[in-house]
């Protein structure tokens, strides 16, 4: 008989699926409606999926609805429906390479929405239960725990492991319950399977359209909107003319293949998982973001026409290149943190910004220019080499870094030491203490020393435009040069020393997008010695977000001590949000320092500003990578990635982090910006001496008699962090904390993260002990961090620091003073079971009874119901035992199979047998089964009471008592001798009337 072990304190993540085949959705073959569906509850959307290709049939033509699901026929499904098809090495014992279901199992694992068993098995013919779609649902859908359950009657006392995700499904909608409650331990159907799905897949996370063979998709002209994804799986195919409001997946079933996008617009991200040498054509398209996660071999990407992509994040190896250099082509470029080592990086064009977080990368610049590349801290022994037909307007180095090559760089910064750059360089800064090898001398002192050439006039501000030696003062027109330009400020070049200039010698033109705009820019001043003129600036709004800025400066008279005209100009882009605190409020006058690059938290600010009272910011930043540093007395120091786009204003919010109490013990979670969503998971004891579990997808606290002893402060789903657990209240015992990547189906692993967890103490600013994840190419999802032993407490901390496969064990269900064997474990749970347990009305037919609260159950030991039998009854009745009474599918427990009509109590023997590391204990129980009329009787009782209590303006919740007072009026009316299902129907009359009370009742 299969035993399910009972997993209160550890997270269980599941997953299933049905048959499917992934077919794309372009002239489908006509389909039958299936012969057992006509008048099937469920018959419009089996149809629909089965027309889709989504579900298969039987031989006899029926799709057998009711038939329960498994979890390998789940998975199956869900990776159909959902596109996905990368998978994972799995080594479960029972799932062989042979079997149909090998490879959605390995699909499965790698999304992360189902795991095995700790036995290392998958148990891929189990059915799957409600309460188990629950927590397949939430994973996959990365919903929110929550405590919704406790409003379902047969959900108060579900297991710790699904009862957060039960009530994640029922606010999001996605599972609902009916007159009988939720039904958590009933077995999923087909029909449930494919409804709860189909409506998870109106969210935009979805994949509604899929092409799996090559061919011509979307109209030859106009735009055909496509919600949801869309997943392109097939290479020698044309994607056209089509406007997508998800995500756009172009699968590794490309290959090395080619595919051309034309005319495409994609509002969410592009994620590019296949494709070769000569592999991705975009033709006049527009891309938000695209991410590049190819793990094998190089992807070239082509853009050409008027298409325009945002933000390119590279993960793997690739080549870029526009077609046309003046065409809008790629604007941003990550390589980040999770670019292999040694893996190259071709560039053909010109780029807004390139940011560098990768190490020992090679990157070229092959032809074009980029304006704005800096290397983020940390990323060590990266290769950049210009080709004599490239240049870089600033290049910022904060870490070691070589740069070869011909081509030239306008102005250099350089912050960390082991910098090279060969190539020709017109202003080099270098940071105090630092010496760097710049065109073959080496620069740098004690003191910051700027090397600038005087040999020409050349614009600090923009690569390549060459001033002439002297402006030429007696021409009657002067000449015209560039100015550099940003949102707060435009700069003359350094050549422009005239001497007493101020305001009144120039004239000052403003347009915006070619039309004047005198007052656009207020407050404006000029400072002589920086040759900066500053003004107020303009504020970053959709009206004017990825406009363009012109300033014309020229002589104001023939008089005037300038003599020559300055042309600049910038866009109007910026990024805006909220900074919260970890319960939602809003923190002014927190301060916001960006700088330049992903992942970049020492070097020169760009930008600084501060929140308003409501939290909120702007900040008026050119297009590119930057990091956020929220700094304000009584917080912690922590960071965000913003990136801000040319023609989308993106918004970008962060919490903040107060300071820890003296007595307070706060764990800090950070990493880089990919993988999106990791989660930090803390085991520690409980004041009655088993264990507590606190993780973002399970119980946010642990708390007893109302005081919270720990508590997830803060979970952090977008990279970076942080993510914040915090210990209010020390037990003796142990603690042990580690992080699992909860979103492995997305590009990026905790191995390449650079995930660092901080631990505070009290109220200090620096913490007490610092871990950090070395770099592994290791695909394993957790990170067992550090364990705390707490002493009369005081602590010890014991480090780990390495990867696991599957989630790490947690053993301490006892004090350090007071550890409890197995045995005696195993004989607390006999002495914990209830020697009566009297059913209360509110049993549901059918529905798994839990046989002892929660809380007096041991989340390690095993389970299993054994013998039922009749119990001695002084009345004289006599029944069959199984005719009432019977184990669940899992054994773990007993449901009631029918209402007791008969005229006396009914009492059962229950055997319920233990188990725990091959040891072996049993106890017995008597389960009682009151009769119809009790029951009738006992919820008349609640019934009248609830209606008093609501006729109290002390006690009243605020209910209607309409649908009470018409149960208890049947009630009455009940003849005597009134049939079983006239009882019946009046008992679950009383149930659903009573429901929004049972918080009182109970």
């Amino acid at each position: 008989m299969f035993k399910l072990k009972k997993q209160t304190w550890t997270a269980l993540v599941l997953s299933a699926s049905l048959v499917l085949p992934f077919a794309g959705l372009t002239q489908p073959a006509a389909v039958h409606a299936a012969s057992d569906t006509q008048n099937h509850w469920a018959r419009n959307v089996l149809n629909e999926w089965q027309t889709k290709g989504f579900i298969n049939g039987f031989a006899d033509g029926s799709l057998k609805p009711d038939q329960s699901v498994t979890r390998s026929q789940l998975a199956a499904l869900i990776n159909k429906a959902y596109g996905f098809t990368r998978p994972t090495s799995i080594h479960y014992t029972d799932v062989q390479t042979s079997d149909w279901y090998y490879n959605d199992v390995a699909i499965a694992r790698a999304e992360g929405y189902m795991e095995g068993y700790k036995d290392s098995t998958f148990q891929p013919n189990k059915q799957v239960s409600r309460q188990e779609l629950a927590v397949i649902l939430t994973t996959l859908k990365k919903l929110k725990s929550s405590s919704s359950a406790n409003n379902m009657l047969d959900t108060q006392n579900s297991p710790q492991w699904s009862k957060g995700s039960i009530g994640a499904v029922l606010d999001s909608g996605l599972m609902k319950g009916d007159e009988k409650g939720f039904r958590p331990r009933d077995i999923t159907t087909r029909a449930e399977a494919v409804t709860v799905l189909d409506r998870s897949m109106q969210g935009a996370s979805a994949a509604s359209t899929v092409y799996n063979s090559a061919g011509v998709y979307g109209p030859e002209n106009g735009s055909q909107p496509l919600h949801g994804n869309v997943y392109l799986n097939a290479a020698g195919s044309t994607l056209r003319n089509v406007a997508i409001d998800g995500d756009l997946i172009l699968g590794a079933g490309i290959a090395e293949g080619d595919v051309l996008l034309s005319g495409i617009t994609v509002k969410g991200t592009t994620i590019v998982n296949g494709g070769g040498s000569h592999s991705v054509h975009i033709k006049d398209s527009s891309l938000a973001n695209m991410i590049v996660n190819k793990p094998n071999g190089t992807v070239r990407i082509v853009s050409s026409g008027s298409t325009s992509i945002q933000q390119t994040t590279l993960q793997t190896a690739a080549i870029l290149e526009e077609e046309q250099p003046t065409a809008a082509g790629f604007h941003n470029v990550l390589l980040t943190s999770q670019l292999p080592s040694g893996a190259s990086v071709s560039m053909k064009g010109n780029y807004d910004a390139v940011d560098v977080s990768s190490s020992s990368a090679m990157l070229s610049l092959t032809t074009g220019s980029i304006d704005q590349f800096a290397v983020a801290a940390g990323a060590t022994n990266n290769r950049i080499t210009l080709n004599p037909a490239s240049s870089i307007n600033v290049f910022t180095a904060n870490a070691p870094t070589t740069v070869n090559g011909d081509g030239t760089i306008n102005r250099a910064i350089i912050q960390s030491s082991d910098v090279t750059i060969t190539p020709r360089v017109t202003q080099t800064t270098v940071s105090s203490g630092i010496t760097a090898r710049v065109e073959g001398r080496m620069i740098g002192a004690p003191q910051t020393e700027t090397n600038v050439k005087k040999d020409d006039k050349k614009d600090t501000s923009s690569a390549g435009t060459t001033q002439p030696v002297t402006p030429d003062t007696s021409t009657p027109s002067p000449s015209s040069y560039q100015l550099g330009m940003s949102n707060g400020q435009a700069t003359l070049p350094d050549w422009a020393n005239y001497a007493g200039l101020n305001m009144s010698d120039m004239k000052i033109t403003v347009t915006l997008d070619g039309q004047p705009a005198p007052r656009l820019l207020s407050s404006l001043r000029f400072n002589s010695e920086t040759r900066v003129i500053e003004f107020k600036p303009v504020y970053v709004s959709t009206a004017y977000y990825g406009k363009m800025v012109q300033m014309t400066i020229e002589p104001a008279s023939p008089s005037s001590l300038l003599k020559d005209r300055f042309v600049g100009s910038f866009p109007i882009t910026g990024t805006y949000g909220q900074i919260t605190d970890a319960q939602g409020k809003p923190v002014s006058n927190m301060h916001i320092s960006f700088r330049r690059g992903t992942d970049v938290k020492t070097g020169p600010l760009v930008l600084t500003t501060e929140t308003y009272g409501d939290g909120s910011y702007m900040a008026a930043l050119p297009a590119g990578s930057y990091t956020g540093e929220l700094q304000k007395d009584g917080y912690l120091i922590t960071y965000m990635n913003v990136t801000v786009l040319a023609n989308q204003y993106v918004q970008t919010d962060a919490t903040a982090i107060t300071k820890a109490t003296q007595d307070q013990i706060r764990i800090v979670l950070t990493w880089s910006a990919f993988p999106a969503d990791l989660d930090g998971h803390l085991f520690g004891p409980t004041v009655n001496g088993y264990g507590f579990h606190i993780s973002p997808n399970g119980n946010y606290n642990y708390s007893y008699r109302g005081e919270v002893y720990a508590e997830l402060d803060s979970d952090a789903m977008n990279g970076l962090g942080p993510e914040v657990i915090t210990i209010n209240k020390r037990l003796d015992g142990d603690y042990m904390y580690y992080v699992k990547n909860f979103d492995p189906g997305n590009p990026g692993t905790l191995g390449m993260s650079a995930a660092k967890v901080q631990v505070y103490i009290g109220d200090a600013s620096v913490p007490a002990e610092s871990y950090t994840l070395l770099p592994t190419s290791s695909d394993a999802r957790f990170w067992r961090v550090f364990d705390i032993r707490v002493v009369n407490g005081k602590l010890e901390f014991v480090e780990h620091n390495n990867m696991w496969a599957v989630e790490p064990p947690y053993h301490n269900f006892g004090t350090v003073d007071d550890e409890i064997d197995v045995e005696q474990r195993l004989q607390d749970q006999v002495d914990r079971l209830p020697a009566d347990l009297y059913l209360p009305y509110t049993t549901n037919l059918n529905n798994g009874i839990d046989l002892m609260p929660n809380e007096s159950s041991d989340p390690g030991v095993d389970q299993m119901v054994g013998a039922i039998e009749t119990a001695p009854s002084g009345s004289g009745t006599t029944v069959t035992a199984d005719a009432y009474l019977q184990p669940t599918a899992q054994s773990e427990t007993i449901k009631l199979l029918r209402y007791n009509d008969s005229a006396d109590e009914l009492t059962f023997k229950v055997k319920v047998n233990f188990e725990l590391d091959h040891l072996k204990a049993n106890g017995d129980m008597l389960v009682h089964v009151p009769t119809l009329d009790e029951w009738l009787s006992d919820a008349a009782a609640d019934a009248e009471d609830t209606i008093a209590a609501e006729s109290n303006p002390n006690t009243a919740i605020l209910q209607d008592t309409t649908a009470l007072k018409a149960a208890l009026a049947h009630q009455q009316a009940l003849p005597a001798g009134a049939a079983t299902s006239e009882k019946i129907a009046v008992l679950e009359e009383f149930k659903i009337a009573l429901a929004p009370w049972w918080y009182q009742l109970s």
